[in-house]
This record gives structure tokens, C-alpha cells and sequence, in this order.
């Protein structure tokens, strides 16, 4: 009896040929399979291509790297949601064409933590190409917290339970860019419990359909907080442009998750909250103590009660 695989990987292709992606789908392809400690399967999804793709790609088949499924789809979420369906794995993983995997553990990492900490899914910070070139790094950016406000890591440093697709729904292709967003926002607002791989192992191509159309992120995530939170266009606009969410809205959205010290959430909320700002602003009326070009200078309501000039 062949044993299920730990993890199915997903890419989707569409005349890789005629777009001049051949070498980056090679590199793609070998990352994958050069993976460690785990029996894996890569299937790729392809949108009915017509450059010869299929023959390029025919010969990893044969080897036995990949798994090939080609048909008309509406998109890319379109074909994550066939491959998902088809996936055998206990996990799962979303790989584009133009990404790839720079360390052969990464996969067995994020896996071993998953299952240690029965966790539905891991993230993990990732490493940012364009132009062939590692340009940065989200490692010491990347903060969970901010995953109520706007999307927050990328899907290629993610690993998925296989079964979590059945409990909240696959990708809603309403959106072309950012449903595996909307993806996680449900997935959370339904229970999911969530951990971190401090471990960097993918790239993401920032010369693919995600980093050259940055531009219709924000107006795809504005409609994701609206479906999710039931608000008004001028409020997801407003949680967008200050990352906060009104006490009320966001205790719920907290109760409804199965998030881990809250309490960390909770002071990010409180960070951007217009009361902290008044806070301060009152606060410094009253008493104000600071240093200033070498002078000491203390005030209250306004007066200056000390002011020393050092020496």
C-alpha cells in the first residue's frame, strides 16, 4: 500500500514558454524535488497552454518529479482550488512558476513544527527576487499581527493542512490577486490556530503576476475586510490607511479566533487607536519633561517650572 505523501505542492502554469519563464519553471521544478525527509507530490496545474509547455514539461512527468492536469481554468485561484482537490498530501503548499525553495529542509521543517504543534498552518519569512537578484528580506518585517489589517506574509513561505480547504472553503475567485488572503482571514476567523517558522527557505518573484500588479493589492483587500468584518467602504478604508480596528468590532473578531496571547494583538490594535493618540496629546500638555539642545526643560500646563542649561 504506497504511503500518502506528507505534502502535495501546487503550481500553476500557463505558456511558460511563450512568456520566457522555461528556465525559472527548471529551477522551480528542481527545488522541489531536491526536498529532504519527506515524500512529497508536485502537481502542476496548467491552464490548457498552447507554446508547447506541456512538452517541455512532459519529461519531469515521466521521471516521476511531477504530476501534470492541463485544462481551461479562470485564473490562478482557479487552478490552486483544482490542484487542492487533487492533492493527496497531508499538507499543502502554493509554489509559483517563478518561485523556489533555496533550502532542501525547508518543507521537513515547517511540516515537523505543523505536526508538533497541531497547528492547521505555519508561515514563514521569506526572500524577495527581481530581476534574478535577491533585492530583501521580510525576516525582521514580517508581524502576524498586523494579519487584521492587510495581508501579511506570503503564501509561498506557507504550509496548509490539506483538510482545512474542506472546513472553510477553498480560494473565492472573486479576487484575482489576493484570495489567499481572504483565504486566511477565514481560516482564522474560524478557529485555525496558526505558528511561525522563524526559518526561511522560499523566494518570491517579485517579476510574477503578484509584484508587477502591486497596484490592485490594496483595492482587493479593501473588499476582503469588507466581506469578512461587515463593514462599510469608509471603514475598511480607515482600518487600511491606520491599521486599527474599532474596541468593539475587534474584541469579536479576537473571540472568534484561536489566537495565542492575545494580549500581544491587543496592544497592536491599541497602537494606532485615536484614544492612545489623544492620550498622549493630553499628556503632553500636562507635563512635559525633555532635553533639547542641552538644556533640561520641565513643564506643566504649559509652564516651565525647571530649565537647566548644561554645562
Amino acid at each position: 500500500m504506497t504511503k500518502r505523501a506528507d505534502i502535495s505542492i501546487i503550481t500553476a502554469t500557463y505558456n511558460l514558454l511563450a512568456t520566457g519563464r522555461k528556465e525559472k519553471m527548471l529551477r522551480c521544478l528542481e527545488s522541489i524535488h531536491n526536498q529532504e525527509k519527506i515524500r512529497l507530490e508536485h502537481i502542476i496545474i496548467d491552464g490548457a497552454s498552447t507554446d508547447g509547455t506541456l512538452d517541455f514539461l512532459k519529461p519531469y512527468e515521466e521521471k516521476g518529479w511531477i504530476k501534470i492536469y492541463s485544462e481551461p481554468d479562470s485564473g490562478i485561484y482557479d487552478a490552486f482550488n483544482k490542484g487542492v482537490k487533487k492533492a493527496s498530501g497531508e499538507y499543502v503548499c502554493f509554489i509559483n512558476s517563478d518561485d523556489y525553495l533555496f533550502r532542501n529542509d525547508g518543507l521537513f521543517a515547517a511540516i515537523s513544527l505543523l505536526r508538533k504543534t497541531k497547528a492547521d498552518f505555519s508561515y514563514s519569512p521569506v526572500l524577495y527576487e527581481k530581476g534574478g537578484k535577491i533585492i530583501s528580506s521580510d525576516e525582521t518585517t514580517l508581524d502576524f499581527r498586523d494579519i487584521f489589517y492587510h495581508m501579511t506574509c506570503n503564501h509561498q513561505g506557507m504550509v496548509f493542512k490539506q483538510s482545512l480547504f474542506e472546513q472553510v472553503g477553498y480560494h473565492d475567485q472573486t479576487y484575482t490577486i489576493c484570495a489567499d488572503y481572504d483565504f486566511i482571514l477565514r481560516a482564522i476567523l474560524r478557529g485555525a490556530k496558526f505558528v511561525k517558522l522563524p526559518q526561511q527557505y522560499a523566494v518570491f518573484s517579485m517579476d510574477g503576476y503578484t509584484g508587477t500588479h502591486m497596484e490592485n493589492i490594496a483595492a482587493e483587500q479593501l473588499g476582503i475586510l469588507m466581506k469578512n468584518y461587515g463593514c462599510t467602504q469608509d471603514q475598511a478604508q480607515k482600518i487600511q490607511e491606520i491599521s486599527y480596528i474599532p474596541w468593539k468590532e475587534f474584541i469579536k473578531l479576537l473571540s472568534l479566533s484561536k489566537i495565542r496571547d492575545k494580549y500581544k494583538y491587543i496592544l497592536r490594535n491599541w497602537r494606532h487607536s485615536p484614544f492612545r493618540k489623544k492620550l498622549r496629546s493630553i499628556r503632553h500638555f500636562f507635563i512635559k519633561l525633555r532635553t533639547r539642545k542641552g538644556n533640561s526643560v520641565l513643564r506643566i500646563l504649559g509652564i516651565t517650572i525647571i530649565q537647566e542649561e548644561k554645562k
